[in-house]
C-alpha cells in the first residue's frame, strides 16, 4: 500500500499560515474610538497580513481590517492586533515598505474561506 495522500484540511492549514502571499489591496484600518486610516495590504494569509504604512501604531493596538478580495463584493472585517512594526529604516526588512503586520483574532469561516482561496490561486499561479 502506497502513503496515504494528506488530509485537504491539513495541506489547507499548512499553505495558509505557512506562506505570506503577495496581495496589494487597498484597506481601511480602524482604531478604537472611531480613528481610521486607509492603508494598503501587501501580503496575506489566514494568520494575519502586513500593511504598508508610514506611522506606526504601538504594539498589541487592537485594529479592525476592512478590505475586499478579488470576484466578491463584501468587504471583509477582521478584527486583529498589530503584532510588528517595520518603521521607515535605511536597510528595509525583506525590501518591506514601512509598515506593520497584523495578526488576525478569531477568523469567522467566511474571512478565513476567503483569505485561503487568495492563498491557493496564488500558490497555482506559481505553479506554472
Amino acid at each position: 500500500m502506497g502513503r496515504m495522500a494528506v488530509p485537504k484540511n491539513d495541506e489547507k492549514r499548512r499553505a495558509g499560515g505557512a506562506i505570506r502571499v503577495p496581495f496589494v489591496r487597498r484597506c481601511r484600518i480602524e482604531y478604537e474610538g472611531d480613528a481610521a486610516d486607509s492603508a494598503f495590504i501587501v501580503n496575506i494569509n489566514v494568520l494575519g497580513a502586513y500593511v504598508a504604512f508610514d506611522e506606526m501604531p504601538p504594539l498589541g493596538r487592537e485594529v479592525v481590517c476592512r478590505f475586499q478580495v478579488p470576484g466578491r463584493e463584501n468587504e471583509l472585517r477582521i478584527d486583529g492586533v498589530v503584532a510588528w512594526t517595520n518603521p521607515r529604516q535605511e536597510h528595509p526588512v525583506h525590501s518591506l515598505p514601512p509598515g506593520f503586520g497584523v495578526a488576525f483574532r478569531g477568523l469567522g469561516d467566511e474571512a478565513r474561506g476567503r483569505i485561503e482561496e487568495v492563498v491557493f490561486d496564488y500558490l497555482e499561479r506559481q505553479k506554472t
